[in-house]
């Protein structure tokens, strides 16, 4: 598949396919509820995409149907030959970071080093405020309920365009303003700065590391565990292979700031080697869909009137709930899982802290939800991604695809952590001043809270 258009038959069909899969799968329209009419919105983007004269103003369109959900798990992605493609794809010398609220150039290429100055905050892009110019160009395409949670598409929308177009940016620098043309380059990986690792200020030894977890250790054997993925299959055997050191510690410190989840197996399997006994996992709700139901719901006239006004004038019946809820894709499956624990009595007494950021998404979610629900750590940072679930992935013959948010997910007790995040116990958050020295400030406060502990 080129970058050419499409035939308009395949772009009605592939929106057709998005709509369908999104009305019968999707986990959340009852927090939609009056503010999306998903009919409305299909007549709209099917004018929209048959006007577009490309496949990249084509999956603007998907994109921005699909945004309109406000998932962190459900979205359209591009085709493999856009994402080639120097038209489309070509990349500003910057690299960006939300920190404290603005947006902040953590890297240059070495092309721009002598325009851009690391640590400059966007004022404004091509005359617009950063954030007017966001919600104009970025957000319509993207989920964005937690701005700082959607930091890596806002940077990618920022940066992305045709190699050689050239972008407006006021910038500031320790209190001076100043304008500078950047140029999209396609290729270019010259970065002008390495990132070294985040310091402390104190002595560590490591112990363990792999590509599934690692294990270091403070001179008063606290020991940090970091765990960059939920997705590593191999994180159980190897996170286990090592309790005979940790049992040896006073605490623990488990850093998921950049874990973006992967399997709630694994994660599940972290958590039980320190809850004592059997533990609650989310509380989920799988929608269903009954033909026949939908069928005998058109009859009801139940007009605007809400399920406990239809409960309190008719009294409550198992065919009147699936009669109400149905046809409204707001009938759920409910359940709740439950991990069976394990014989970890050492690991289950010591001090616990969790260090969690906005980086911190699905499965690695579900794990704090696990702990926080069964009071068992002390959550240390920001508040996590705000998304998990079970997505259904489709391809797309015109080379992209899609997916659709399956599971809504909440604390065993209801409390809802979608476009929330787990907020932590403690908050602190990297400052700007502590990105520049390099400091880790989150790891310090996790550090002397779980002293305080100790």
């Amino acid at each position: 598949m080129t970058n050419d258009n499409i035939s308009d038959e395949l772009k009605i069909y592939e929106l057709s396919l998005i709509w369908k899969e999104a009305e019968y799968n999707f986990a959340f329209w009852e927090d939609l509820a009056g503010s999306v009419d998903w009919d409305k919105a299909y007549k709209t983007a099917l004018s929209a995409v048959l006007k577009t004269k490309n496949l990249y103003e084509y999956y603007l369109e998907l994109m921005k149907f699909l945004a309109q959900l406000r998932d962190g798990h459900t979205g359209v992605w591009f085709p493999k030959s856009i994402e080639k493609s120097a038209e489309y794809t070509a990349k500003l010398p910057i690299r960006t970071q939300l920190i404290n609220g603005e947006r902040v150039i953590i890297n240059v290429k070495r092309c721009a080093v002598d325009t851009v100055k690391q640590w400059s905050v966007i004022k404004k892009v091509n005359g617009l405020d950063m954030e007017k110019y966001a919600e104009k160009f970025i957000y319509p395409y993207i989920w964005h309920e937690k701005k700082d949670s959607a930091e890596y598409d806002v940077n990618n929308f920022l940066s992305r365009g045709a190699a050689g177009s050239v972008v407006e940016l006021e910038l500031e620098y320790d209190g001076k303003i100043e304008t500078v043309n950047l140029t999209r380059t396609k290729g270019d990986v010259d970065w002008a700065y390495n990132h070294a690792e985040l310091n402390i200020s104190e002595d560590l030894r490591q112990e363990y590391k792999s590509d599934s977890h690692s294990i270091s250790v403070t001179n008063d054997d606290i020991a940090i565990i970091t765990i960059p993925t939920m997705g590593n299959n191999n994180l159980p055997k190897e996170f286990y292979s090592n309790l005979p050191l940790l049992k040896n510690m006073k605490g623990f410190i488990i850093d998921v700031r950049r874990n973006g989840g992967g399997n709630s197996g694994n994660s599940d399997e972290v958590a039980k080697a320190f809850i004592e006994g059997d533990f609650q996992s989310c509380r989920d709700l799988k929608p269903v869909h009954i033909g026949t139901y939908k069928a005998w719901g058109k009859w009801q006239n139940f007009g605007d009137k809400t399920y406990d006004e239809v409960i309190s004038e008719h009294g409550y019946s198992e065919w009147l709930e699936r009669s109400y809820k149905i046809p409204k894709h707001i009938y759920y499956e409910e359940g709740t899982s439950v991990v069976t624990g394990g014989d970890f009595t050492t690991l289950s007494k010591q001090p616990l802290v969790v260090l969690s950021s906005c980086n911190t998404g699905s499965a690695a979610e579900n794990f704090l939800v696990e702990l926080d629900h069964a009071k068992r750590a002390v959550i240390v940072g920001s508040a996590s991604y705000g998304s998990t679930g079970q997505p259904l992935f489709f391809e797309l013959e015109s080379g992209g695809g899609f997916r659709i948010c399956t599971r809504n997910c909440t604390y065993p007790d209801g409390r809802k952590f979608i476009n929330i995040g787990v907020k932590p116990h403690i908050p602190h958050e990297m400052t700007l001043e502590d990105y520049k020295n390099n400091i880790d400030s989150v790891m310090i406060k996790g550090l002397d809270e779980i002293r305080k502990m100790i």
